[in-house]
């Protein structure tokens, strides 16, 4: 019985023939020397209304969360 060609891959499955010639291409890494840095905006406070805007959403959602984990329990 003749033997059967050297296989490679993943559970033997692809051929040794049909294997790939050409090496995979690594990127060269990118030189940071001619970045300029640019310096991060300091965050603004929240207006009043967004305050409140986001306040309420929190008590909302907590409300909510609340009504569901009651419906769960009984």
């Amino acid at each position: 019985m003749p033997k059967s060609k050297p296989t490679i891959g993943p559970m033997r499955t692809q051929p040794g023939e049909r294997t790939s010639t050409m090496p995979t291409q690594v990127l060269p890494a990118m030189p940071a020397a001619g970045r300029k840095t640019v310096a991060a905006q300091p965050k603004q406070e929240p207006t009043r209304g967004e305050a409140v805007r986001v306040a309420k959403a929190r008590i909302t959602r907590r409300n909510s969360l609340r009504k569901q984990r009651e419906a769960l329990k009984d």
